[in-house]
């Protein structure tokens, strides 16, 4: 079982590959559109892209944020409050249940809608293989919105609960103060484990990796809105 598990993610590596170069692009292109951020939990828009969003918005650009589940009250009011130091202008929350998303066609149809209403011109998400159900389902759904929405926009995907093979990055150097705040709003999950910790310990690797002397980075897998519907149809 293990070498056909090895097989499969060699298999998936092939189809990465060809957009992955040893020298990551440093990426400030977005910095003037509009942006959607989807977030399958509420939390993983401060981890996975949380200095990005408040760059972004520092330099003037509009960033939504989908909260895609929902447990319970306290947590929606941390939400409201990492969202407003991260610099949302609004804040859709759709309230479904957790690990509920895989397959919901009413999740991909509110998707759906809201991406037509706000027109993004780039669109932050969990990479594909994001270990949690709730978020692969999301990169799921862009495939079926797809057929009902023509869509046109530039796919960040991040990473939470694993770590991203990137071809962008940012650096967050300048707002990793403010990132940290947006975490820290989470007190009931930072309960449990120390999520500030762990995007830490990521968000300054990769500053290294890019440039010594750079000190916390946002990593992304960057891809059009069609050729990452191409690349998950290959893949699953």
């Amino acid at each position: 079982m293990a070498q056909l598990r090895f097989k499969h993610l060699f298999r998936i590596f092939e189809h990465i590959r060809p957009f992955l170069s040893y020298s990551i692009a440093a990426d400030d292109s977005l910095y003037d559109r509009r942006i959607l951020v989807i977030a399958p939990h509420q939390l993983d828009e401060a981890v996975g892209c949380g200095g990005t969003i408040i760059k972004h918005a520092q330099n003037g650009g509009h960033a939504e944020i989908v909260y895609c589940t929902h447990e319970n009250p306290e947590r929606m009011k941390e939400s409201e409050a990492a969202a407003s130091l991260l610099g949302s202008k609004r804040n859709h929350f759709l309230q479904f249940a957790a690990r509920s998303l895989s397959g919901n066609k009413r999740f991909e149809e509110t998707l759906a809608s809201i991406i037509k209403r706000v027109k993004p011109n780039a669109v932050f998400l969990p990479f594909w293989f994001d270990n949690h159900k709730d978020h692969t389902a999301v990169s799921k759904a862009l495939i079926k919105i797809n057929k009902i929405v023509k869509l046109n926009f530039t796919v960040y995907a991040y990473g939470v609960w694993s770590p991203v093979m990137p071809n962008a990055i940012v650096d967050i150097s300048s707002v990793w103060e403010q990132k940290q705040s947006a975490i820290e709003c989470y007190k009931s999950q930072l309960a449990s484990r120390d999520y500030v910790k762990i995007a830490q310990g990521l968000n300054s690797y990769w500053a290294e990796i890019k440039k010594p002397g750079m000190k916390y980075a946002e990593t992304f897998f960057k891809l059009s809105a069609q050729e990452y519907i191409k690349l998950g149809r290959k893949i699953f």
